[in-house]
């Protein structure tokens, strides 16, 4: 599969039946890449991403049908089954002229989700083939349902989403817990599986962390001052498969990781213990808790079989045991609220430990008859299996207990935010969320990049999403299960990749990620309905808008209540020559600050140039740099970043405050670096590290957003980040721990200093 590209400045050439069928279905068959040369997307991947979207283009004849089959879609559904709206503004539909005719003029009711009701006429502007119908503004937020009257047997229903203006936000928050609105917060983020815990909390924690320890991190940051923790995916993973621990690449982004349940929690420290003794994990205990790096197969498999354990005892509990009692009757109410999805994972869990074991990782590889939910087999499966089902079902109430634990805990040590959850860009398309939604995801493609200056191939993530034309047919129903899901617990969500609310590169399964091609979201319905379910949650929302961003975006998403993200390394001013960087008063206020993110060298690992290292060892460094070429460009980087430090404590003291960042240590380190000799600059920048991460934490922690978080390898000083990009098996990714118990991580005198150096920089306080 080859991508073409049109000569610059030629006159775009006319478009096939083909590609005329992959614009009406969303695709963007002409696009720019990095260097902005014009290209058209070949054929072959045309059909391929076609037919993912159930529209088959392999001949002429299925072109003509998909062709005919979008448009009677677009001719015969006069109203789809959900609209958006915004409260306080008219409602306004893109139709067809036939159906506009059938619907100008009609009265229509409107049934509010809480109470009353509304009626209405419909108002109707047509232009050619096209027109556009208006219902009057709708004063409450919510889903209501919509009735039209459109004659004998002919009645029309849909339901109507009202969402806010913007979703909720920080200074929300903030209101709700009795605290001034303008507030500047700062908080903390951290790898969950990389957490620890004291005492004899450890003993039972196989090398893991835990929901527990998410909750004790977020008592300990709220203690010195902190307002939230972000923490990476709690999605859940392939359970029978700890070799598949990546948090961005979940089974399903419905449930929670079953790895992360703290088995104390449920049953206590003792018993717990006795459950290693008597499964014979005692020394596999020690061994993996002492480790530096996390061993995610030994340790899944210790903490499954501990759990396992401990749930057929709970099963077997004697009737006279009210604590037992007690947890198995909140167990059973929670299957109950959750559902079906709940139960068609736990189905899936099951499947894939009976199968995996037999060669068939991917449910496309299952037999027959076990590759969709809704086949007699799976039930059949279900009820033969049926203790291995009630395993899956009790991990997800576990997680969902300790997680909302976890929340409770942040909030009651005073956070006006709490978690901070991520939701991953997608999921892997052999886990249990593409299996139950077969309909609603795109089955056959995987999302990634196109070529960018950083990586000349494209990226392939190896993951799938939902599919925009299923989302309008389905009402959107499940992406709005996903968002309830992640929104429920947490007080905030941050939305990986969140230019995928607007298109997003879909390669077919097994190209080169060079050739994908763009496919176009409904936007303007999906910011809708995240500004409502954030309202409905509680919970404010981050976009990570980094990488090529299309023009008027940021801008957008600000409008629409979602912070979007600045960090340090990427705040600078590209439009000179030598791309100073900006000093904080300029970083848009819309936003979150950060210093760092997984994906990026922690602050002492840039400054020493360790990520450098990493990258030449690894051949990531970029084409045609040598080594020693990308550490004297770091070298100019430092002096440039130490002169924003001066700079903006220049303007601070202009403007009557008191400098806050130590900068000359930081300059007189870099000139007997620059001045030494390779060993000796390298001793000295070790030497002054710990100094530039304060000083950098401040920096960053003064810029005029309402909300700052700092990476926990920020806040401790730590060398080494969690993710090398471009990496699997060369770099311990998703594998590092912290160094010491959640609970008393900031207690080091330097440790604490840099959280004073932030809180003051937040306040604007020497």
């Amino acid at each position: 599969m080859d991508r073409t590209s049109n000569p610059s400045g030629a006159p775009p050439t006319p478009l096939t039946p083909l590609q005329q069928l992959a614009t009406d279905a969303g695709l963007l068959v002409d696009w720019e890449d990095a260097a902005s040369r014009p290209m058209r997307v070949s054929d072959d991947v045309l059909r391929a991403v076609l037919f993912a979207l159930g529209l088959p283009a392999g001949t002429a004849a299925q072109v003509s049908d998909s062709q005919a089959r979008l448009r009677t879609e677009a001719e015969e559904v006069a109203i789809p089954p959900l609209l958006t709206g915004v409260v306080g503004q008219p409602v306004v539909l893109q139709t067809s002229a036939p159906q506009a005719a059938l619907l100008g003029g009609q009265t229509y009711r409107i049934d509010f989700e809480y109470e009353g009701s509304t009626e209405g006429k419909i108002s109707v502007s047509a232009s050619g083939h096209h027109a556009t119908l208006r219902l009057a503004p709708v004063q409450a937020v919510g889903y209501h349902r919509l009735h039209i009257d459109a004659g004998p047997s002919a009645a029309i229903e849909a339901t109507l989403a009202i969402a806010p203006a913007r979703c909720y936000g920080v200074a929300d928050a903030l209101r709700e817990h009795d605290r001034p609105a303008d507030a500047r917060l700062w908080g903390g983020s951290a790898q969950l599986y990389g957490l620890r815990c004291g005492g004899e909390h450890a003993a039972g924690s196989a090398g893991l962390g835990d929901y527990t320890a998410a909750g004790m991190l977020a008592r300990h940051l709220a203690q010195h001052g902190a307002d939230a923790l972000a923490l990476s995916p709690v999605h859940a993973m392939f359970t029978a498969d700890a070799r598949r621990y990546s948090p961005y690449s979940p089974s399903s982004r419905l449930f929670l990781n079953a790895w992360m349940i703290d088995p104390a929690a449920l049953f206590g420290d003792a018993a717990v213990r006795q459950t290693v003794i008597d499964c014979n994990l005692v020394d596999d205990y020690a061994r993996l808790e002492g480790a530096p790096l996390i061993d995610w197969p030994a340790s899944g498999h210790a903490r499954m079989t501990v759990l396992r354990e401990l749930h057929r005892r709970l099963q077997q509990a004697p009737l006279g045991d009210s604590a037992s009692q007690a947890l198995l009757d909140d167990y059973r109410a929670h299957c109950v609220d959750a559902g079906a999805s709940l139960l068609a994972h736990a189905h899936f869990e099951a499947l894939h430990a009976h199968l995996a074991h037999l060669g068939h990782p991917h449910w496309k590889q299952w037999p027959e008859q076990f590759r969709d939910p809704t086949y007699l087999a799976v039930q059949a499966f279900a009820r033969e299996h049926e203790d291995e089902v009630d395993f899956h079902l009790f991990l997800q109430w576990a997680a969902a207990r300790q997680w909302a634990a976890a929340q409770r805990t942040a909030v009651d040590a005073g956070m006006a935010i709490g978690l901070v959850a991520d939701l991953a860009v997608g999921t892997d398309s052999a886990g249990s969320h593409a299996w139950a939604r077969q309909h609603d995801l795109l089955i056959g493609v995987t999302v990634g990049a196109p070529p960018d200056m950083f990586n000349a191939q494209g990226q392939g993530w190896g993951l799938t999403t939902f599919s925009p034309r299923a989302m309008r047919t389905q009402g959107f129903a499940a992406f709005i299960e996903m968002l309830r899901a992640v929104m429920a617990v947490p007080g905030g969500v941050r939305i990986d990749h969140v230019l995928g609310l607007m298109r997003l590169w879909v390669i077919p399964d097994g190209a080169r990620a060079l050739d994908g091609v763009y496919l176009r979201y409904p936007m303007q319905d999906l910011l809708r309905l995240v500004a409502l379910e954030s309202w409905r949650n509680r919970c404010i929302v981050i976009g990570e808008d980094l990488g090529t961003v299309p023009a008027g975006l940021r801008d957008r998403l600000a409008d629409d209540g979602l912070l979007g993200m600045r960090i340090l390394w990427f705040e600078r001013d590209y439009t000179r020559d030598d791309a100073p960087f900006r000093t904080p008063r300029t970083w848009a206020p819309a936003s979150v600050a950060m210093t760092s993110t997984h994906d990026l060298p922690t602050l002492v690992g840039w400054w020493t140039g360790n990520d450098l290292r990493w990258q030449a060892k690894l051949g990531l460094l970029p084409a045609g740099m040598s080594e020693s070429e990308a550490h004297e460009q770091r070298m100019a980087d430092r002096a440039a970043l130490v002169t924003a430090f001066a700079e903006h404590n220049r303007q601070v003291l202009a403007d009557g405050g008191v400098p806050l960042i130590g900068v000359a240590p930081l300059q007189a380190a870099l000139e007997q670096a620059r001045t030494g000799g390779a060993a000796q600059a390298e001793v000295i920048l070790q030497a002054s590290a710990q100094d530039f991460a304060t000083a950098a934490v401040a920096f960053t922690g003064a810029a005029p957003t309402p909300l700052a978080l700092v990476p926990l390898e920020d806040l401790l000083g730590l060398v080494e980040q969690p993710n090398l990009p471009s990496t699997i098996d060369t770099h311990p990714n998703w594998r590092r721990r912290l160094p010491g118990p959640a609970d008393t991580l900031l207690d080091a005198p330097a440790v604490q200093a840099r959280t004073t150096a932030l809180a003051n920089a937040r306040t604007g306080t020497p």
